[in-house]
């Protein structure tokens, strides 16, 4: 009878440990490109971390943000479209305190998702998405137990996002000294929340602030990043590679701790990055050298790393697929069980990670700056005043150095699919038109000529 109850008990302790919901941290970097990770084909910049994340989990080739910080935090939160939630185009500063400029309250993130579900929901990096001092209630309102954010400006000062930043911390204006390095300290905040949350699912999202300008040296790993730079490397890559390998090293604390708590088995592990690489730097993939394209409706613009990594779960290998960072909200739900209640834009592609069969995308849409769009599919993106591009996947070079194909019969039938898309995606409408957010500029002026802006973007 001692055999059977301790039988008994083993077999329940094991059903009990694989139906426990799976813990999910969700990284994601800003300004990074897929172009600067070395599974992503960069040849000069030290990533040994994603890389491994790459081998041993998915890899997405066909990933992407909005051109820009803003409106990808919205929708990666969402799970909606931009021209929905009516965040469209950057959160300019200083924050105007005579708009409702936020977030919409009303909308449900992922935050509120997992939180209802009964797990312990963080945030710590950077927000972007309101000011708090005009809404002290960010982010705990959309979702979340804790938080540690940047401060962007208060009382219309701009701290650093780096040495000595300022952080919204729980509720609470917190300001530190030039010793503290803000990325490493909101990793110790997530990592401290996990290891707290070990024993219960917890979700942990952490929007860094690398590697966003302006170009500083990381406190650390000076000597793996530059170990394989080319002697005429520029003084902004010097800077960003060294950035790029510091920030691959805090993705490495995570994967470390996790697996000291004995729970990555347990951990979904998401890497990405909320829009493409800034203009001012060049990378290098081989001989072929490209510059960043944040801010453009275009490949270099939108596409962005993608890494899945669950040791054991997820089967490794490249996935060609599309996924945009609207699907996370339902992808991640679906991982962990959660039925959603609501409608959302984003997609459950949680087969692509499994390396399984189920629907895909075949199409997705884009909008960017209030009257600039796109729609793509697997080999063509039309734009909202005709433009009309093939986007051959065969090597970076063709894949970013894409020619206009011209309106001809040939490819008639993919292009009034791709324009009724297209057309049903601008009708869309902002949900509230109670928010709205401070237009592009610095002086708060909107570029006001549809074509001029259009055509700048490109």
């Amino acid at each position: 009878m001692k055999l059977i109850f301790t039988l008994l008990f083993v077999a329940n302790t094991f059903a009990c440990a694989h139906a426990r919901h799976p813990n999910i941290l969700l990284i994601m970097a800003d300004d990074l490109g897929a172009e600067n990770l070395g599974s992503y084909g960069n040849t000069i910049y030290q990533t040994p971390n994603l890389d491994r994340m790459a081998t041993e989990g998915a890899r997405f080739e066909n990933a992407f943000s909005t051109p820009v910080c803003t409106p990808t935090r919205a929708m990666i939160l969402t799970g909606l479209y931009p021209n929905r939630t009516g965040i469209m185009e950057r959160m300019d500063s200083p924050l105007d305190p005579e708009k409702k400029n936020r977030l919409p309250v009303h909308i449900k993130t992922f935050g509120h998702v997992f939180q209802d579900a009964g797990y312990k929901t963080a945030i710590a990096g950077k927000w972007h998405l309101g000011d708090f001092q005009t809404y002290p209630d960010q982010p705990t309102s959309h979702g979340f137990d804790e938080h540690c954010l940047w401060v962007q400006y208060w009382d219309g000062e701009r701290p650093s996002r780096y040495y000595g930043p300022h952080n919204w911390e729980n509720g609470k204006h917190v300001v530190h000294g030039k010793e503290v390095f803000g990325p490493d300290y909101y990793a110790d905040f997530l990592i401290e929340f996990m290891t707290r949350n070990k024993e219960q699912p917890f979700l942990a999202y952490f929007p860094m602030n690398l590697i966003h300008g302006p170009l500083i040296n990381p406190p650390g790993l000076k000597e793996l990043a530059e170990s394989n730079f080319p002697n005429d490397l520029g003084k902004n890559e010097r800077k960003a590679g060294h950035m790029v390998t510091y920030m691959d090293g805090i993705v490495g604390r995570f994967l470390a701790k996790l697996e000291e708590l004995g729970i990555s088995e347990n951990t979904l592990v998401i890497f990405t990055g909320d829009n493409g690489t800034g203009g001012n730097l060049v990378s290098q993939l081989g001989d072929f050298h490209l510059r960043g394209g944040k801010r453009t409706m275009n490949e270099a613009g939108t596409r962005v790393p993608f890494i899945a990594h669950w040791p054991g779960r997820i089967s490794a290998g490249k996935r060609t697929s599309f996924f945009t960072l609207m699907d996370v909200l339902p992808t991640i739900a679906s991982i962990a069980g959660i039925e959603l209640h609501h409608e959302i834009d984003g997609m459950d592609l949680s087969h692509n990670l499994y390396g399984t069969n189920g629907t895909d995308r075949d199409f997705f849409n884009m909008a960017f700056e209030g009257d600039c769009y796109f729609v793509r599919n697997d080999r063509f993106r039309l734009h909202e005043d005709g433009r009309f591009y093939e986007v051959p996947v065969t090597s970076d070079e063709t894949r970013y150095n894409m020619d206009v194909v011209e309106d001809s019969d040939r490819y008639a039938n993919t292009r009034a699919f791709l324009q009724e898309k297209l057309d049903d995606y601008r009708a869309i409408q902002q949900s509230d038109s109670s928010y709205s957010i401070v237009p592009f500029g610095t002086n708060g002026d909107s570029f006001k000529n549809a074509q001029q802006r259009s055509n700048a973007l490109q």
